[in-house]
């Protein structure tokens, strides 16, 4: 049998899947008349295989579904004379696409949302025509979700808990699973200065809308038993307590400071004096920008030796300059190659806060000079190798 283009159900497989992907719904008011074309049929195969071509042309034409949508091109054969062809389906307007596709309550609901939107803002209006399937997510929510956003826009940077938003049918919950769309409709309709560009994702939502979030934690050790605050070493924080813990310099007992990522290290860090260790939280550190005292001791940073250890260092020194990396050199690495592991997915940026030695060390990592995905995780370091290191420090 001659292959063609498209049969009935494969043409309906096709525009039903794209239907389901919101490409319909996204680009209505550009494509209709929407013409589809079912391939063409040549002379040769007409004289090859003329009750295969037939057979074709009669799954269309005897398809009730697919038939009012048909569109005939006649052809003149020189053996079998004047032949109607299907070459197009053509929806003049979204409704019949929709009624093909059995999606005709799908159609409707999102043209009563998108009327219900424009009740209210036409630029929610806009945000449905790109957001198609996000409006049909929404469903019967769609009346609180829009009572809430108003609410937000009414009462911006209220700074106040998301749970103390005190409107009928609205809880922490609903807020939460909505805040990507709520975090959309804010953006699209907020004035500029209410909006603090400085906070991006569905983490930072609080703060970027002007709403109090759960504080940020900081956990330190004291590594001098002189400096335990009431006898405890071990001791959490929120990140404005912890930032302003000592601020006058001439107060301040701790004179050294290290950071450090990985708990276990954090726990077992040897003994110093006038020293503390802060356990690092990866590319997680906005909340210290305020954390003057940190300026004036000295800074050490520990975190694995691989390209995203490079990386948070080297993020870190653009809020703290002065910080000095700790067992993060050439030496340790090379010392260590029995427990070289492998990096998962390392970073190839460009570091513009590194030191000259640092800088050529990331750039052998980088470009797996050494081994391909090269990493040393500071875990894996021997402890006496750390005890050395902090007498020389």
């Amino acid at each position: 049998m001659i292959m063609i283009a498209a049969s009935p159900s494969e043409v309906r497989r096709k525009l039903l899947d794209k239907w389901d992907k919101g490409y319909y719904l996204k680009r209505y008011r550009e494509i209709f008349p929407l013409s589809v074309p079912l391939g063409t049929i040549t002379s040769r195969q007409m004289t090859d295989s003329y009750n295969d071509v037939r057979n074709w042309i009669l799954t269309f034409q005897e398809n009730e579904k697919i038939a009012p949508f048909l569109q005939w091109e006649e052809i003149n054969h020189r053996l079998f004379g004047r032949n109607r062809i299907p070459r197009f389906l053509v929806f003049e307007t979204p409704v019949d696409l929709a009624g093909f596709l059995n999606r005709t309550p799908e159609w409707n609901r999102f043209k009563e949302s998108l009327k219900y939107l424009e009740q209210h803002d036409k630029r929610l209006v806009e945000w449905g025509e790109q957001h198609p399937l996000d409006i049909l997510s929404i469903g019967k929510d769609l009346d609180r979700l829009v009572n809430l956003w108003t609410w937000m826009k009414t009462n911006p940077r209220p700074n106040i808990y998301v749970r103390q938003i005190d409107i009928p049918g609205i809880d922490t919950k609903f807020t939460e699973t909505y805040k990507k769309i709520l975090a959309e409709w804010l953006d699209a309709t907020l004035p500029e200065e209410m909006i603090d560009h400085c906070y991006q994702g569905m983490v930072r939502f609080e703060s970027r809308y002007g709403f109090q979030s759960k504080p940020e934690l900081i956990r330190f050790r004291f590594l001098d038993p002189t400096l335990y605050w009431r006898g405890c070493s071990d001791i959490t924080l929120p990140s404005a307590q912890f930032c302003s813990l000592y601020s006058d310099w001439e107060d301040i007992p701790v004179r050294r400071v290290f950071v450090v990522e990985n708990d276990i290290c954090a726990l077992s860090f040897p003994p110093v004096e006038n020293a503390m260790v802060i356990f690092g939280r990866g590319y997680h550190f906005e909340h210290w920008k305020s954390c003057a005292w940190l300026h004036q001791v000295d800074l050490r940073y520990w975190g694995d030796l691989d390209t995203h250890g490079f990386r948070i260092l080297d993020q870190f020194r653009m809020i703290f300059p002065h910080t000095t990396s700790f067992l993060m050199d050439r030496n340790t690495l090379m010392q260590h190659e029995i427990s070289w592991g492998n990096e998962p997915k390392p970073t190839t940026v460009e570091l513009a806060h590194l030191t000259p030695d640092e800088a050529v060390l990331y750039d052998d990592l980088r470009y797996d000079r050494i081994r391909k995905n090269l990493r040393l995780e500071q875990e894996f370091i021997r402890f006496g190798k750390i005890e050395e290191a902090v007498t020389i420090a």
